[in-house]
């Protein structure tokens, strides 16, 4: 077994390396994402329209540059492969909001904040990179990769661009319609386990899910678990919004 070292590779990382799930080293992280968005959120809200737009232009790039850098390290290291491709949906978030920040298109909009959000919130509490050590390529590629995502919904969020609507809310599902069977076909061709459709993400609460109601009905469990998500989202906006209204009218 090779030496871990900061470029080591999931295949040489020996057992017990990585890091414990809600450990100091996970909650810092965590920590660190929430406060970063509520400070820069609070410097977004001050800023005027031109430089909010340059704002989200900069962190939807920036996530596009996180997806090829990993690509790039993954193939300057000869690990690059199948199971490597920017195809979960925390993935495909980064390329939602690169176009939503350069488009401002409201299907993404609903995508990113239903489904990306809530999504990309669920990862970084159940990361799946844990395995690997704490100072790894991938692991803080992992924690900023996500938190920068967190961030662009939270600015999307504050400067309106994002208007979330439980009238809406089948843009999202309409995402899922269209990308899921494909996905779900890629994974069954390759065996590969993309967006989770084949089995799910250990210690995550997919894992629940397959543990209470087998792999036959895994599928239709977690497809009902993402209704409830997408709708209690929703619910949620539109009861925070709804109270901000009459506070605003009072």
């Amino acid at each position: 077994m090779n030496d871990v070292n900061f470029w080591t590779y999931s295949d040489d990382i020996p057992d017990g390396a990585g890091f414990n799930q809600f450990s100091l080293y996970h909650i810092c992280w965590l920590i660190f994402i929430i406060a970063f968005s509520l400070i820069l959120g609070i410097y977004y809200s001050k800023q005027n329209e031109k430089k909010r737009d340059i704002i989200l232009k900069i962190t939807g790039s920036f996530l596009v540059f996180l997806i090829f850098l990993r690509i790039g390290v993954l193939y300057a290291g000869n690990h690059m492969s199948v199971y490597e491709l920017p195809l979960h949906l925390c993935s495909l978030a980064g390329f939602v909001c690169f176009f939503h920040a350069f488009f401002k298109w409201d299907f993404l909009g609903q995508v990113l904040y239903s489904l990306c959000l809530p999504g990309t919130v669920c990862a970084l509490l159940f990361p799946d990179w844990s395995y690997y050590p704490a100072f790894n390529f991938i692991t803080l590629q992992g924690f900023i990769f996500h938190g920068v995502i967190v961030v662009y919904t939270v600015l999307g969020l504050i400067g309106e661009d994002i208007k979330p609507s439980i009238f809406k809310m089948w843009k999202a599902i309409a995402f899922l319609v269209i990308i899921v069977p494909v996905i779900y076909v890629f994974d069954r061709h390759f065996d590969v386990n993309y967006m989770f459709v084949l089995r799910p993400s250990p210690d995550s609460p997919l894992e629940w899910i397959d543990n209470k109601m087998g792999s036959l009905w895994y599928l239709p469990g977690y497809a009902v678990l993402v209704m409830i998500v997408v709708t209690l989202m929703n619910v949620l906006y539109g009861a925070i919004h709804g109270f901000k209204r009459r506070d605003n009218d009072n």
